[in-house]
């Protein structure tokens, strides 16, 4: 009789990677902000993932409402700046996401 256990996916394999992170524009906008813990200027990101403002702020909008970043807009003297960090639910979100990948992907 065969193991029943080498012939099951893997964990996680039945349930897709999670769009709101997978996404590659989201995807990169989250490895960003979880290299730099104190956040990124909007144009840091941007210039950083080569995405456009408009596609930016759809991205950052999404995030927002799932509750992975915080944006946060201030001024730096007289010119507005937006700054954009993880949320402490997205660090850990996004970490389990990387631990999924790399049960999916052995040797990752």
């Amino acid at each position: 009789m065969a193991d029943s256990s080498s012939s099951a996916p893997p964990r996680g394999a039945s349930a897709p990677l999670p769009p709101l992170i997978h996404g590659r524009g989201r995807l990169l906008v989250l490895a960003q902000l979880a290299a730099h813990p104190g956040g990124r200027t909007f144009t840091q990101l941007r210039d950083a993932v080569g995405l456009t403002d408009g596609t930016l702020s759809v991205h950052l909008g999404k995030l927002e409402a799932g509750g992975m970043v915080e944006i946060r807009k201030d001024f730096e003297g007289k010119k507005p700046r937006t700054l954009v960090r993880l949320t402490a639910a997205g660090r850990g979100r996004f970490a389990a996401y990387v631990v999924e990948l790399k049960d999916l992907i052995p040797g990752l």
